[in-house]
């Protein structure tokens, strides 16, 4: 038995759709077919223009339609600097000692660890579970079946600013989507692209052409995240001044940027300010200073070998590498970096619905599922 699933990542100026079947027997996820469309109704997941966006939206819908014959499941990519993050902590006691933790132990734990002072502009987009504290020991990662009293969760919540989001859905549901899930698209990538041992102390960094977002892992868990209006569209300002050209066509350099001795000098040269300025956002955190990474992972459209090698000395990381998703199984070409989030979209949908938001696999009415219906998207 086999489904589809759409991602839609809303990247910059533009919208990246991906469409994949899920063998649910085998687990094997197959990329059927991609779009990257451009687009100035949309900057990052924030409606510019509605009437635009609408037909622009709908066009996607109905090319994609051409390569399915049944309803997908969707995943929505949200970016943008509406969008914030913070790490919370819940507790939940239980009956008593003996008592064996259950999935509804688990969603009250989560339930509560979302901030009671929430801002009312805001709502919330994500909740990540990152891991479980049973009777004052820690560490646990799935207690389902364990046995405590009280059950502790780490999370890492993701807010985004209610008009906004608003306006997105609105443009879905035209488009006659109605039914979808939120998903911060960097938190996608840095589950599904970095690898066990990288989540030990890494920064992966997601350059787009006019945002960049990322995140920061140490010790196994993700500690802070980043959502920073500029990316290569001030690279390509810098571009323009040294080549004498105008905007335009500096941007489409870099659009179809290829490795080159020549070209590398200029953006390197080019890249300087900006990659100065994402350094500058880093040290105003004290987490980041606490926490300095020792590995750097660059991916989206700005994942350039010269970028890498620019941002690895800056950082002073010791290891660098661009991001890649080479094992996915496709009836399209999916290798360049501008399909990064859309693809992370889909494996971080579907890991996530098969470890139940790192809760068991068998399925139980909770208050977690209850909680994701009130913040506007479903679980499979």
């Amino acid at each position: 038995m086999s489904r589809d699933i759409l991602a839609l990542d809303f990247y910059g100026k533009s919208v990246v759709a991906a469409l994949a079947s899920l063998d649910e027997n085998t687990d094997t996820l197959r990329i059927r077919h991609v779009v990257h469309h451009k687009s100035d109704a949309f900057a990052g997941a924030f409606v510019r223009e509605r009437a635009t966006a609408q037909d622009e939206l709908s066009r996607i819908f109905a090319q994609m339609s051409e390569y399915t014959e049944r309803t997908p499941s969707v995943i929505v990519g949200v970016r943008g600097s509406f969008l914030s993050f913070r790490r919370s902590t819940g507790f939940t006691y239980t009956e008593s000692r003996n008592h064996i933790i259950r999935e509804s132990d688990i969603d009250n734990a989560i339930h509560e660890s979302l901030p009671k002072d929430l801002d009312d502009s805001l709502e919330v987009v994500d909740i990540l579970p990152l891991s479980y504290t049973i009777d004052d020991q820690s560490g646990a990662t799935d207690p389902v079946g364990m046995y405590g009293y009280c059950l502790g969760v780490e999370t890492f919540v993701s807010y985004g600013v209610r008009t906004h989001l608003i306006n997105l859905k609105s443009v879905l549901t035209a488009c006659g989507c109605e039914d979808f899930q939120w998903i911060p698209s960097s938190i996608a990538l840095g589950e599904m692209a970095l690898t066990s041992s990288e989540k030990s102390s890494s920064l992966l960094i997601d350059l787009g052409e006019n945002s960049t977002s990322a995140l920061l892992y140490h010790k196994n868990s993700l500690l802070e995240a980043w959502e920073i209006p500029f990316g290569l569209d001030r690279i390509a300002e810098g571009i323009s001044d040294q080549l004498q050209n105008d905007y335009v066509t500096a941007l489409e350099v870099l659009r179809n940027y290829e490795p080159d001795p020549i070209m590398d000098e200029v953006l390197e040269e080019a890249a300087k300010p900006v990659l100065k300025a994402l350094h500058k956002e880093f040290v105003q955190s004290l987490t980041y200073i606490q926490h300095s990474p020792s590995q750097l992972i660059l991916c989206g459209q700005g994942a350039f070998p010269v970028l890498q090698k620019a941002l690895k000395s800056l950082l002073g990381t010791r290891k660098a590498r661009l991001c890649a998703f080479d094992k996915l199984i496709s009836d399209c070409s999916v290798d360049f970096p501008k399909y990064d989030g859309v693809l992370a979209l889909l494996q971080y949908a579907v890991m996530r619905e098969q470890n139940q938001l790192g809760m068991s696999q068998v399925k139980e009415e909770g208050l977690l599922g209850k909680l994701f219906g009130k913040l506007g998207f479903n679980v499979f």
